[in-house]
């Protein structure tokens, strides 16, 4: 992964003096930044920025109600500001899909929200807050709430930082015809035994994921589900099983796997 927008973001961090994530306020650093917040009803963006030498506007669509959301979407505007305001690249219209591209997809959204994890969920605090947690999701609520973030930034932010196996999955069913719910991301810390879920797999049956698919209610809280639900093209797939919580997000027609060892 590119370091460079999370340097990026140490700057903001370091520049403005902020020690904590209390202290982070989004929009007075865009103001000072001579760039104007507000919200907006676009359908057509999750957010937007359009900016010259000196001045900028991001608009954020306010039919989001969801707080974390709206922040993160202001973080990621505000890393695309950093990133690019020496390019000739001046404006970006982001969608709901564009704040999931963390490895995969347009390379200056995936900068984005690299800047922005790193802006809202410092690594130093990060660490700090979580170094004696166990992992599920109440811990990963406990996470998106002390950060001010959504609960998939919350996961995925530990996926990468944290030092419990943790394993994250994003599964979506894009397309209306499909039978199947299709992973379409994921990302597995190095202590999480097994490493190898290809983009694209249906999601198993043998996952309460499915059900979301189905149109059925998912079970709530967590299960044990055998590593070949997710892991069946894994060399190293055994007869294992691991702890697996879901979040549904029916906005995006998606669902939030997270899986733990034992």
């Amino acid at each position: 992964m590119n370091n460079e927008p999370e340097h990026k973001a140490e700057l903001v961090i370091t520049k403005y003096c902020i020690t904590s994530p209390k202290q982070l306020d989004l929009e007075k650093i865009a103001n000072a930044e001579y760039i104007i917040v507000e919200e907006t009803a676009a359908a057509a963006y999750a957010g937007n920025i359009v900016f010259s030498d000196g001045f900028g506007l991001i608009r954020i669509n306010n039919s989001n109600s969801l707080s974390g959301q709206k922040r993160f979407t202001l973080a990621h505007e505000l890393g695309h500001y950093f990133s690019e305001r020496n390019s000739t690249l001046r404006k970006f219209n982001c969608t709901a899909k564009d704040f999931m591209s963390f490895s995969f997809g347009n390379l200056f959204e995936q900068k984005a929200n690299q800047f922005a994890a790193e802006l809202l969920m410092h690594k130093p605090w990060f660490t700090e807050f979580t170094r004696k947690l166990e992992i599920n999701r109440q811990v990963i609520k406990d996470i998106a709430d002390y950060f001010g973030v959504t609960l998939s930034a919350a996961a995925l932010r530990y996926s990468l930082i944290g030092k419990y196996p943790i394993a994250v999955i994003m599964s979506s069913k894009e397309n209306p015809k499909d039978k199947y719910g299709k992973v379409i991301w994921s990302s597995i810390n190095e202590y999480f035994p097994l490493k190898w879920i290809p983009n694209g797999l249906e999601v198993s049956k043998d996952s309460p994921a499915s059900d979301f698919f189905k149109g059925n209610a998912m079970q709530e809280g967590e299960d044990l589900v055998p590593a070949s639900a997710w892991f069946s093209q894994d060399y190293n797939c055994d007869n294992s099983y691991f702890r697996e919580e879901n979040l549904a997000m029916p906005n995006y027609n998606s669902v939030l796997t997270i899986l733990w060892t034992q």
